[in-house]
C-alpha cells in the first residue's frame, strides 16, 4: 500500500529519530510536541529510532500481528500490551494500536478512523510513548511529568490529574517551565537532568483576555502565553508524587529515599515496557539522587506555592510527619 504524509527528521535532545506520518488529524499535534526537535539532516553515522504512523487498515495490520504473542499487562479496560520475542503490541480500542520492535528499533501505530480521545493524546499514545520505550536504550527518558524551577531549585512533579492553575501560579512567582506535560530526563555527571520538551496543558479555570489564539479545544500552552516563562536545562533536586483528588487542605510529607524508591516505582506516570533494562531502574536512581515528597493538593492553587518554598528553603521536614501549607 502507497501512502503520502509528512517525514520527520528529529534529534531529540542528542537522540536521532526518523518518522513517517500519514494521518493529516495528528499534524498539529505533533507540531505541538516535537517541531523544535526537527532538523535537516542527521549526522554522519546517526543510527536513526524510526516510526511510523498510518490509518488503520485491516490489510495492513492484522498480518503485523503475531499468532503467538502472549498478554502480557492489562492497563485498563481499553489497552492491553502483548509481547512476542522481544517485541510489543498496544492495543487501545481508543485510538488503534502500536507495535514496538527493539531489534529493529522501530515503532509503528496504526490509528483509527475516529479516535474516542482528542488528538492530542492520539499523538502521545501513539508516538510519544512508543517513541520514550526505544529512546531508554540511549539513555533519554520521556515522561509525561511537569518540572519546573527558580533560582537553581528545579522540582518534577507527579500529578495524575491537571494543575493548570498552580503551574500558571508558579509562573507569576518567577518559575520557568522545563516541561509542562511531558519532560525529558537523563543522568548527567551523577545527578538527573530535566530537559524541556514543548507541549500543552489542559485549561481549569474560565476563559481570561490574557490567553488567545494559542488555546485551541480547552488546551493552552502556558510557555507561550507567558513569554520569558521556559527554561530548557536544570537538574533535579525534589521529586513530588501528588495523590489522586483535591482535599480542604494541602499536606506535603517527606519520604526516606528507600521510601521515595517504593512510590516512584509505583506511581511512575508511564508504563514502562522491558524493551531495555529492567522497567522502575531509573525511578530508582531518581529516587537516590533527589529528595522525595508525597503531596495533597487543596483547591487553593496558591498552596502548592507555599510547599514548593518548604522545600526550597528547609533542610528537611522529619520523616513519618507532614508539612501543611
Amino acid at each position: 500500500m502507497v501512502y503520502g504524509g509528512s517525514r520527520w527528521v528529529m534529534a531529540i535532545h542528542g537522540a536521532a529519530v526518523a518518522m513517517e506520518c500519514t494521518v493529516a488529524a495528528l499534524e498539529t499535534s505533533l507540531d505541538t510536541l516535537l517541531d523544535d526537535f526537527c532538523i535537516d539532516s542527521f549526522a554522519k553515522g546517526s543510527s536513526p529510532i524510526t516510526g511510523i504512523i498510518h490509518p488503520y487498515q485491516p490489510d495492513e495490520v492484522f498480518p503485523s500481528l503475531s499468532a503467538t504473542a502472549r498478554h502480557m499487562a492489562q492497563l485498563s479496560d481499553l489497552t492491553d500490551v502483548y509481547e512476542d520475542a522481544g517485541r510489543y503490541w498496544i492495543v487501545d480500542d481508543r485510538w488503534g494500536m502500536a507495535r514496538i520492535d527493539p531489534g529493529r528499533k522501530q515503532w509503528q501505530s496504526w490509528i483509527l478512523p475516529q479516535p474516542a480521545i482528542d488528538p492530542l493524546s492520539v499523538a502521545e499514545l501513539s508516538v510519544v510513548w512508543p517513541m520514550a520505550e526505544l529512546l531508554r536504550s540511549r539513555g533519554l527518558h520521556l515522561a509525561p511529568v511537569i518540572s519546573t524551577v527558580r533560582d537553581g531549585f528545579a522540582v518534577l512533579i507527579i500529578c495524575p490529574f491537571g494543575i493548570e492553575p498552580e503551574l500558571t501560579a508558579m509562573i507569576d512567582n518567577n518559575y520557568k517551565v522545563i516541561g509542562q506535560r511531558w519532560t525529558a530526563l537523563r543522568e548527567e555527571d551523577g545527578r538527573v537532568a530535566l530537559l524541556r520538551m514543548p507541549g500543552r496543558v489542559e485549561r481549569t479555570l474560565a476563559p481570561r483576555l490574557r490567553f488567545g489564539a494559542d488555546d485551541q479545544d480547552g488546551w493552552i500552552d502556558v510557555t507561550n502565553a507567558y513569554p520569558g516563562s521556559s527554561q530548557t536545562h536544570a537538574f533535579c533536586d525534589a521529586v513530588v508524587v501528588v495523590e489522586p483528588g483535591r482535599r480542604p487542605k494541602a499536606h506535603l510529607r517527606e519520604k526516606t529515599p528507600e521510601q521515595g524508591a517504593e512510590l516512584l516505582r509505583q506511581q511512575w506516570p508511564v508504563t514502562e515496557l522491558n524493551v531495555a533494562g529492567q522497567p522502575g531502574a531509573f525511578a530508582t536512581a531518581l529516587a537516590e539522587s533527589c529528595r522525595c515528597y508525597e503531596l495533597q493538593l487543596s483547591r487553593n492553587s496558591k498552596d502548592l506555592l507555599a510547599l514548593l518554598n518548604s522545600m526550597r528553603f528547609a533542610t528537611a521536614i522529619p520523616h513519618g510527619r507532614s508539612l501543611a501549607a
